[in-house]
């Protein structure tokens, strides 16, 4: 347990570092270094350096497919990387919460396919820290990719003489000195990030006497905030139950108007199919539509067929005079007054 605590004394020190003597703890270690003469969509041949102790010598430009490639100084403990410019991969930076720094790898791949236009299966990918912001609870993020599908030429062919590499770095620009794995280890950035901590208590030994109590403050600002937010998050939550309530209260009056107007029949519909059932010489002056009984009124050329079509049609049920038909004869009509039953809604 004293071990574990001392680690992560020495890890929050290290955040107290600088970004630039970060890099300075890091080295390169011994490789056989491959970089080709050209662009990935068309190599014809490449460099290949030996470094040892940080130090690289060339050992000459060969042929993709060439005899001599199959010469090179290979060995189990020297593993084998690609170098590549700038140009060859893509670069992205993202702001993310500084409660992802724990798991980033697993956050990164998570989020890949909706930061990039691709999956995290389909990339060769790394990540470097550039800032973390812990008084605003942020943490920036440089992410490099490049697509596997144009590394898998170069790849297939040096594996036909027995050379697979293990990781690809690059050469120059913003990502120098960047790492990405090509075994799938799964290690990513973190294989690197250990190395800085000898090195970073070495720096910070003279100073932590004075230091030894900023962690603790810093983890008291952070529970603060975090429960700050927990707070926010539980008052987001009752809002939104409360919401769901009114909104299965409004439903169940929705549902409540639906059934009476589907009780009480609907005026639009019943108009529409007594107009289409009653003869062109048929004309109304009153409809009275109360809890599904209709009655109709007006004067038509042949009252009495009014009865047959209301009952031919289905819709409407028990058709009848209402009163005695009145014959107008200076009109040539009759008025009348029908009742009848209009059945429910299809």
């Amino acid at each position: 347990m004293i071990g574990a605590f001392f680690g992560w004394w020495l890890e929050q020190l290290t955040d107290l570092l600088p970004v630039w003597l970060h890099g300075a703890a890091l080295t390169n270690p011994d490789a056989l270094v491959i970089a080709p003469t050209g662009s990935l969509d068309h190599v014809d041949s490449v460099s290949v350096e030996l470094r040892r102790n940080g130090k690289d010598a060339p050992l000459g430009q060969f042929t993709l497919g060439a005899a001599e490639l199959k010469e090179l100084p290979l060995s189990p403990s020297r593993p084998i990387v690609l170098r590549l410019t700038t140009d060859d991969v893509l670069e992205k930076t993202l702001v993310l919460p500084l409660a992802a720094q724990g798991e980033l790898d697993q956050v990164l791949a998570f989020e890949m396919d909706r930061e990039t236009p691709f999956t995290a299966e389909e990339l060769y990918w790394n990540h470097r820290v550039e800032t973390i912001d812990r008084q605003h609870g942020r943490l920036v993020v440089r992410l490099l990719l490049l697509q596997k599908v144009k590394l898998a030429p170069l790849l297939s062919v040096l594996a036909q003489v027995g050379i697979v590499p293990r990781g690809l770095e690059i050469a120059n620009g913003p990502g120098e000195g960047a790492y990405l794995p090509l075994d799938g280890d799964g290690r990513r950035s973190q294989h690197r990030s250990q190395r800085l901590l000898w090195p970073a208590a070495a720096c910070c030994a003279a100073l932590a006497l004075g230091a030894i109590a900023t962690p603790f403050a810093r983890q008291a600002v952070e529970l603060a905030a975090l429960d700050h937010d927990l707070a926010v998050g539980r008052a987001t939550a009752a809002q939104a139950e409360d919401l769901r309530r009114e909104i299965g209260r409004l439903s169940g009056s929705a549902g409540l108007v639906k059934s009476e107007l589907s009780n009480a029949g609907r005026p639009l519909e019943i108009l529409a199919m007594v107009t289409r059932v009653i003869p062109d010489d048929t004309y109304l002056t009153e409809i009275n539509l109360r809890q599904r009984k209709l009655t109709l009124s007006g004067r038509s050329g042949g009252a009495a067929r009014l009865i047959g079509a209301l009952a031919a049609d289905g819709s409407f049920r028990n058709p009848a005079f209402a009163a005695p038909v009145t014959r107008l004869e200076a009109l040539r009509a009759e008025i009348f007054t029908i009742t009848a039953e209009v059945g429910p809604s299809p």
